[in-house]
Parts: structure tokens; C-alpha cells; sequence
């Protein structure tokens, strides 16, 4: 995955690189600035939902930039794709895997839905703890140009 930002400092071979995080409203139609008023956000779906717009990376960089540089950066897209899958599927995955536990266990109804809800809720607490840590840890980065 490659992503544009602005070298803002430089330590030994790596530097910090500011980038604009993607969003999924970047394709949305709703972005269109005809279709908003002035000061109000494109959609109010986006706006329900605030995230930090730029991040700061730390890039290998095997180019010699310098600060102030524009650069493009590039990552592991395989990782970020597992990343994205653990979100998306693993609280899908323990919902239903709790809820089949709760309904092998017990005859009522109701344990089964308790034991779902409580899968899919403890997905993410691990996503939390442990695939945050782990993707912020190693996502490597490396400059690839300046632009």
C-alpha cells in the first residue's frame, strides 16, 4: 500500500513521515462539495464518526531525504489486509462460535444469544489489545520517492 506525506524528521535511516490517513468517504459521492452547505461536513454519516486524519509513520529511508520533502511511503499490504480482516471477520468469527458453545451447553435460548453477544464483544477487546499493539509495532514503512 503506498501513501504520499511530508517528511517532518530524520533519525539516522529512518525518517517520520506524516500521511494523511485514507478514509473510505475518499470515493463516496457524498464528498462532492455541491453536495453539502458551507461549514457543514460532506455527510452525516462521516461526521458521527471523527478519526484522526494524519498519522506519523516511521520510514526506512533508503533514498536520503530530507525535511520538508514530499515523499510517497509504501507498506506491507498483505499485513494491513490481515489487519483489516481480524476487525472486520474475527468479531463475526467469536459471535458465532459463542453462540454455538451457548446452545450446545444449555437448552435455553437465551444463553446462546448471551454467549454470542459476549464473543462478539470479547473480538474486540483482543482487537484492541493485541492487534493494535502488534500492527502499530510491526507495519514497516519505506520510503520509495520524492515527489
Amino acid at each position: 500500500m503506498r501513501q504520499k506525506g511530508i517528511v517532518t524528521a530524520i533519525d539516522g535511516a529512518y525518517a517520520t513521515v506524516t500521511v494523511k490517513r485514507m478514509s473510505a468517504c475518499d470515493g463516496c459521492h457524498k464528498k462532492d462539495p455541491g453536495m453539502h452547505t458551507a461549514g457543514e461536513s460532506p455527510c452525516h454519516e462521516c461526521s458521527m464518526f471523527p478519526v484522526q486524519t494524519d498519522f506519523h509513520v516511521r520510514a526506512y529511508d533508503e533514498i536520503g531525504v530530507e525535511v520538508g520533502q514530499r515523499v510517497e511511503v509504501e507498506s506491507q499490504s498483505a499485513r494491513v489486509l490481515g489487519y483489516a480482516a481480524a476487525v472486520f471477520l474475527l468479531p463475526l468469527l467469536l459471535a458465532f462460535l459463542g453462540g454455538l458453545l451457548g446452545a450446545l451447553f444449555s437448552s435455553q435460548t437465551w444463553v446462546a444469544y448471551l454467549c454470542a453477544a459476549l464473543g462478539f464483544i470479547l473480538a474486540f477487546v483482543f482487537v484492541k489489545l493485541v492487534i493494535d499493539k502488534t500492527a502499530k509495532e510491526k507495519t514497516e514503512y519505506r520510503i520509495v520517492a520524492v515527489l
